[in-house]
């Protein structure tokens, strides 16, 4: 792997330097690549070796109809905390499985258990006994740069441990589907089987999880997504700890910064997220927000877009206070501060007895114009919520016929329905009537 990097990054050199493609000042870095010396050629593998033992295949078991548990999925994980034996993964990985093996590079084996999945994020926590094996050392992933070198590693097809490479192809990227979204954008060559793997940067530390790719084929077409380490951290902290993220809000809707808003505020860029809407009594309004304020950092880190804002927000626990700098006039930044309050009033007396949780529905949600309701983001496997037909995704627009438009409408029908229940589900922005009964 390393000769075929090594002959690539040296042809690729050579021909800038013959056709005068590199300038003077590039060339003169060229000693800057790792080389290793006895085989005289450039290479990577003294960075990246050390990594290579924290990075492991997941396998998902279930049980068949005959009882039997049988492997259903393969993924790939990377040891964030050795002293625990906690590996992070994706949520699609390891979601619906009934038990978990973990096998390592060294040719062990070892049983693993759930502590925690956040679908919205596509994270999963494993936590495991007895691995002996090193936690991966992890960047500032806030300090990416589009051109940075990156490798992908984990187990694609069915192989063993492959490793493969190209360069961040964009920041604060949105992917299909719902959940928060700040994704890292890459070519390094991510198929399946490589889900829940880290993305390494040139010196073998850990800047993102592998999730998805972009493909008409299913295979890797060069556009791969990962979850930056620094937002995953923030959520594997909370599944650590409460095997749940407890998500936050402020109350606010954002959109893009256009020209327009660009000028009015007096910036030379369109990074940020513009003010679009405040919701009466909210943390921004209670910070003094106005609509039309441009958001460019929050917590110490740059907002490039309005998800890349709610992903942030999104993964801050309730109740905590965080720094948020906003753009009004003159382009000059004022600092306030705002305390992220529970998005997750969704443990509703009577809903949560049924085994689904909801919350109020926001712009990231993606609905169709005409959907109204709360949002389910939570069903338990073999509840009654389960058995009525429930998803993940769903939108409850009404229950015994009145409408659900928010959270306190929705506790109160609940309340009334006294665990007997018609739901005007929308799916997919098409209406699907559900009977629910504890």
């Amino acid at each position: 792997m390393s000769n075929i990097l090594t002959s690539y990054l040296s042809i690729s050199l050579a021909a800038l330097i013959i056709t005068g493609g590199l300038s003077t000042k590039v060339a003169a870095q060229q000693a800057s690549f790792p080389k290793d010396t006895a085989r005289n050629v450039l290479s990577f593998a003294d960075n990246l070796e050390p990594a290579l033992p924290s990075i492991v295949r997941i396998g998902t078991l279930n049980r068949d109809g005959d009882n039997n548990l049988r492997l259903s999925g393969i993924g790939s994980g990377a040891v964030i905390n050795a002293k625990n034996g906690h590996v992070i993964t994706n949520a699609h990985v390891v979601d619906n499985g009934e038990s978990f093996i973990i096998n390592l590079p060294d040719g062990r084996v070892v049983q693993a258990k759930l502590t925690g999945i956040d679908v919205a994020t596509d994270i999963a926590v494993l936590q495991a006994d007895d691995m002996r094996v090193p936690a991966l050392q992890s960047a500032d992933s806030d300090r990416l740069r589009v051109g940075d070198v990156v490798f992908a590693v984990g187990y694609p097809l069915g192989l063993e441990q492959s490793l493969s490479f190209g360069v961040v192809s964009g920041l604060g990227r949105t992917s299909s589907g719902d959940g928060l979204q700040d994704f890292i954008q890459t070519d390094a060559a991510i198929n399946s089987g490589n889900s829940g793997g880290p993305l390494l940067d040139s010196q073998g530390r850990l800047i993102g999880i592998n999730t998805s790719i972009v493909s008409r084929s299913g295979g890797n077409n060069g556009i791969g997504f990962s979850v930056p380490i620094a937002l995953a951290k923030q959520v594997t902290d909370q599944l650590i700890e409460y095997g749940e993220v407890r998500r936050g809000t402020i109350g606010i809707e954002a959109g893009k910064v256009s020209e327009e808003d660009s000028e009015r505020v007096g910036i030379n860029h369109w990074d940020g997220a513009t003010v679009t809407g405040i919701r009466p009594g909210s943390a921004t309004e209670r910070a003094g927000l106005q609509t039309g304020d441009v958001i460019i950092n929050f917590d110490g880190k740059t907002v490039k877009t309005p998800n890349a804002l709610r992903a942030w927000v999104g993964v801050a626990e309730a109740d905590t206070r965080h720094r948020l700098v906003y753009v009004r006039e003159n382009g000059q930044p004022r600092t306030t501060f705002i305390t992220v309050t529970n998005a997750q009033q969704a443990i509703i007396e009577g809903f949560d007895e049924l085994g689904a949780k909801v919350r109020e529905l926001k712009p990231a949600d993606n609905q169709a114009a005409h959907v109204r309701g709360v949002y389910v983001y939570e069903v338990k496997p073999g509840s009654p919520a389960a058995e009525a037909g429930l998803e993940i995704g769903d939108v409850i627009g009404s229950i015994n016929n009145e409408p659900s438009d928010d959270m306190s409408e929705t506790k109160r029908l609940v309340k009334k329905s006294k665990g007997r229940a018609r739901l005007l589900v929308y799916r997919y922005g098409i209406e699907i009537p559900l009977f629910i009964e504890r």
